[in-house]
């Protein structure tokens, strides 16, 4: 099944869930114009249930979910449902208390009333919380817990207050949609907090060795701990989250690009930027060493080779580990398409350097580093064919990366459907404004000599195990998706 096809069957199934308990309701009651106003209450209460529930199971990490969708789509869409849910659940309250004013004083309403108050609470706590945590300089892991502290107490309230209340769950019929709905949120919920962390075979994996790439910059070969499962399938491009510990409470994960090739069946590898604790600690691990990877996830993956004619990778910084994933990838399968890589990188600390004048003679490759410059139309014209044909374009990278690239591919003309984009970083929703153009002479591009002394890096992990510079505390980066 193509993306397109199932982006349209969870796009049907998220409508069939919103609208289909409401409309449940509709019918089992009616529509009576003398109890509009309580007709409001009760659906507003129940819409919010629905979308609480569907938050909760969009940030659940479902591999169907993430990787038909991809990351920044369902997250964009679990923000906007806690949006929707807090909205209804203020409409809810102010309803309700415009229909018996003596609610307004929740100390002297009745315990169910409580509830709900408590509920609606916990829920602006949770709002502030991601408020907070998309602050730059916010440290992940307390913001973390407490949106997770805060989304579960809602979640609860919310269920006391509709059991306590029991205007939902006195038609047989609405009890057995409601039930559906809690059913649905344990079964999503044991997944992800129980069972993935804790049993699950497949994510236990070994750190097999750690190469040095950069002052800052490692790259982590892993090997599952059963190696008769074998690796698990995956696109180039997806990404896993990494837990150093098989616990629940308490434990730090983040998620990073896969950097190998998909034809690789020994190890995965994962490359990563060292500035901050967790990736300083990762880096410093010696073979042996276990850790748990959840994944892969992720859409953020080049089409089937007869749909394209070539693909355009626009990458900032680490954002290129994708893009060596899928071109490791196409080297290994012999792919003759011709590609193009635009790299926006520090002067001081280019990445993949040798690596990528190999694969630009593996492949048909041509390779642009901006030495600084910004990514505006002119630049990416430059790389691009007078006969585009069907290309497609990734672009990967902090957010003033992706606004300058996206805005200079729409400047273009290409068209939407082609555009792939997923950023990195501790930040929100991708500006859409194009920045202002900075005038600045036409950077040479890259073409490796045909006789240059490169050799093809290994493809066996037998490397050394070199320690990698401390670098600046700050944010955990390594094409990092929040």
């Amino acid at each position: 099944m193509s993306k397109r096809a199932r982006r349209t069957v969870w796009s049907g199934a998220f409508v069939l869930l919103v609208l289909g308990p409401p409309a449940v309701y509709l019918g089992r009651e009616g529509v009576d114009p003398g109890r509009l106003l309580g007709l409001g209450i009760v659906l507003s209460g129940l819409v919010a249930v629905v979308a609480m529930v569907l938050t909760t199971v969009g940030a659940s990490r479902i591999r169907a979910l993430t990787t038909s969708l991809g990351i920044d789509r369902v997250m964009s869409g679990h923000r906007w449902l806690g949006v929707a849910a807090l909205g209804l659940v203020a409409a809810h309250t102010v309803l309700a208390v415009v229909r018996s004013p003596k609610l307004i004083d929740p100390f002297a309403a009745s315990a169910g009333v409580q509830l709900g108050y408590a509920a609606f609470a916990a829920m602006i706590v949770l709002a502030g919380a991601a408020a907070w945590g998309r602050r730059r300089g916010t440290r992940y892991e307390w913001w973390a817990r407490l949106h997770v502290a805060a989304a579960g107490l809602a979640l609860l309230l919310a269920g006391l207050h509709v059991v306590w209340m029991g205007d939902l769950l006195a038609d047989p019929v609405m009890r057995v949609v409601v039930s559906a709905l809690v059913l649905l949120l344990i079964v999503v919920l044991a997944r992800r907090w129980v069972w993935q962390p804790l049993f699950s075979p497949r994510g236990a994996y070994v750190v097999y060795g750690v190469r040095h790439e950069g002052p800052e910059v490692a790259t982590l070969a892993l090997t599952p701990v059963f190696r008769r499962r074998g690796l698990p399938a995956f696109a180039p491009g997806q990404f896993v989250w990494l837990r150093r510990h098989r616990r629940v409470v308490g434990v730090q994960e983040h998620p990073f690009t896969i950097a190998s090739s998909a034809e690789l069946t020994d190890r995965l590898e994962l490359t990563v930027r060292a500035t901050g604790d967790f990736t300083r600690a990762l880096a410093r691990m010696g073979p042996g060493t276990k850790v748990w990877l959840d994944g892969p996830h992720g859409s953020f993956t080049p089409d089937v080779p007869e749909r394209v004619d070539g693909l355009v990778l626009i990458a900032g910084g680490v954002g290129i580990t994708p893009m060596m994933s899928m071109l490791r990838t196409l080297a290994e399968r012999g792919d003759r398409r011709r590609h193009r890589l635009v790299l926006a990188e520090r002067a001081d600390q280019p990445l993949f350097g040798p690596e990528l004048e190999v694969l630009a003679r593996r492949l048909d490759l041509e390779v642009l580093r901006t030495a600084g410059r910004r990514i505006d139309a002119d630049l990416v014209a430059g790389i691009l064919p007078r006969a585009r044909g069907r290309l497609e374009y990734y672009v990967c990278g902090p957010p003033s990366l992706l606004t300058g690239a996206l805005a200079a591919l729409e400047a273009l003309g290409v068209p939407p459907s082609t555009v792939h984009s997923e950023q990195f970083g501790w930040t929100g929703p991708v500006p859409t404004a194009a920045p202002a153009a900075v005038p600045s002479p036409r950077d040479a591009r890259t073409h490796p000599s045909a006789g240059s002394p490169a050799d093809r890096l290994p493809t066996h992990p037998s490397f050394p195990i070199p320690r990698v510079k401390a670098g600046r505390e700050g944010q955990e980066t390594g094409s990092l998706r929040r």
